[in-house]
């Protein structure tokens, strides 16, 4: 990095037209400072990086980048390209060179700023700044770029958040610094570009992805409103969530005390999902979390009416409760608290391509076979002319056709009967898991129908609780499973090994992830009943 005189001395070049102000935000390997266009009247962003022999290539490079993004880049959150130009100079006898940038500045101070002066911000100006980030997110990743240090101090808004209008979009966020943005494909593993606080565990290895940007800007977003960086907040390691590769880094969740500021459970719920530490659990793009913003999934927002949350804390827990805190945002798995228990419902997997074509071939292969017999009974006749000796080949043949008639009814209903029940597991069949102070029920419901339990086991008499990939399973290739293995099962079909797939119901990787940490949650407990 340049030296400070250094970087003075190009500074004083430019005096003759530019009037320079304060410095503003932090900078990546050069100056930023807030100036004054005393021709053009008006604010600039002036940014010089001075070239010494100590002078990092990486800083160059990256200051040419941005210069060069500045001149193609065209969006309302993105400073507008001014100028840019090479100063020669002399130090110490010696001739140096400064690359400066100008660009334009919409006024107003950085978030960071704002927060360091107690802003309060409501959950409408909070939300109006994650729009407009959002949609600046959607256009660099449009182009293929990651930005890699979205931060309060990386983020301009002109005005205040405590003036009336903010909300309606009377003030423009914009971001103040692009010298980290770089292509997605053209990011070194070698190179760790981020900031502590704001940046994702899987970028600490040198590979951002879009996803990465995103729990940048809920981290930002939570600094917003509790004044922390999410880093500084307390934290709990959950063992049983992912697993050895992620144990030492994404096993950590964020836990958040109190807070003046009352923000609603969907957005709450809306901002745990941007900063989960698992890159597959956070929104795969940042057009889904704005859409995702002021719209929940049905499913959220049925939960949110029949269990409403009572926490006032922020994010974390999403809803009432030790075991469910953790609740995947897009699941459709309720959960019941009752006396001496928690019991989890798996909704039916519902009607899906992929069940069609295992229930079609019985139901095509019964309907053929019904309709056959039903033609072999319409040939049946009976008549006294049978029974002489010129009848009884026709009546011979009668007989035939009524027993392959009554042997396709047969069969017919077998198939039927295979194929409506497998229509009846995707659009009926609910999965009740039960968790007791030492007991662990896992039973398949029907409508109308008492329970068929297929897991009945003691708290001790279980030998493991784990998430299968995909490639380990034959039944499911599609996705992970959850395996149960026990020592004893206490069901009329005693099996020693219990899989939930994603076939069975509605659920998703993610779920499975979150049902093996909580029943594992409970196997490691201290017995004592899981509502408690």
């Amino acid at each position: 990095m340049a030296t400070s005189s250094a970087t003075s001395t190009v500074l004083e070049r430019l005096s003759d037209r530019y009037e320079i102000l304060k410095p503003i935000g932090q900078s990546f390997g050069y100056q930023q400072l807030l100036a004054r266009d005393m021709q053009q009247k008006r604010s600039v962003i002036i940014k010089s990086l001075a070239i010494e022999e100590n002078t990092p290539t990486n800083d160059i490079c990256c200051f040419e980048r941005e210069i060069q993004l500045l001149e193609s880049l065209k969006h309302p959150t993105i400073p507008r390209y001014i100028d840019s130009f090479t100063v020669n100079t002399t130090q110490s006898g010696q001739p140096r060179k400064g690359l400066v940038l100008v660009q334009s500045h919409p006024g107003g101070c950085t978030l960071a700023q704002q927060v360091a002066a107690q802003v309060t911000y409501r959950e409408a100006d909070i939300k109006a700044i994650a729009k407009q980030l959002l949609q600046g997110l959607i256009y660099l990743h449009s182009k293929g770029l990651v930005h890699r240090d979205i931060k309060p101090d990386n983020v301009a808004m002109t005005g205040s958040a405590t003036e009336v209008g903010f909300a309606s979009g009377l003030h423009q966020v914009s971001w103040l610094n692009l010298g980290t943005v770089q292509y997605v494909q053209a990011q070194r593993d070698d190179a760790l570009v981020g900031t502590y606080g704001y940046m994702p565990p899987e970028q600490v290895g040198g590979q951002a992805t879009f996803a990465s940007d995103l729990y940048s800007l809920g981290a930002t977003l939570v600094y917003l409103v509790t004044g922390q960086h999410l880093g500084d907040r307390p934290h709990r390691f959950d063992r049983g969530a992912r697993g050895a590769k992620w144990a030492s880094i994404s096993g950590f969740r964020f836990q958040f005390s109190g807070t003046q500021t009352q923000l609603s459970s969907s957005f709450q719920q809306w901002l745990n999902w941007l900063i989960e530490p698992y890159v597959g659990d956070r929104p795969t793009s940042a057009k889904q979390a704005l859409a995702a913003l002021n719209h929940l999934p049905l499913s959220m927002l049925k939960r949110q009416i029949l269990r409403p949350t009572q926490v006032k804390m922020l994010p974390v827990p999403i809803l009432n409760g030790s075991h469910d805190r953790y609740q995947p945002f897009f699941t459709q798995i309720k959960s019941v608290k009752k006396r001496r228990s928690y019991e989890l419902v798996v909704p039916p997997v519902g009607l899906k391509v992929s069940q069609l074509k295992k229930a079609w071939p019985p139901l095509l292969m019964g309907s053929v076979l019904f309709s056959v017999a039903l033609h072999l009974l319409s040939l049946l006749h009976f008549s006294p002319a049978m029974l002489s000796r010129a009848g009884l080949v026709s009546g011979t043949a009668s007989v035939a056709a009524a027993s392959l008639a009554l042997l396709g009814c047969w069969y017919s209903f077998i198939f039927l009967r295979n194929g409506f029940r497998l229509l009846s597991i995707c659009l009926f069949r609910q999965i009740h898991i039960q968790l007791e102070s030492d007991v662990l029920l896992v039973a398949y419901k029907y409508w109308l129908r008492s329970p068929n339990y297929v897991v009945n086991t003691h708290r001790s008499d279980i030998y493991s609780i784990c998430t299968l990939p995909s490639n380990d399973l034959e039944a499911d290739a599609n996705g992970a499973a959850l395996r149960i293995l026990t020592h004893c099962n206490r069901t009329r079909s005693p099996k020693s090994c219990y899989q939930l797939t994603l076939a069975d119901g509605a659920l998703s990787q993610r779920d499975i992830r979150w049902l093996t940490s909580l029943l594992n949650d409970w196997r490691h407990s201290s017995g004592r009943c899981p509502a408690a």
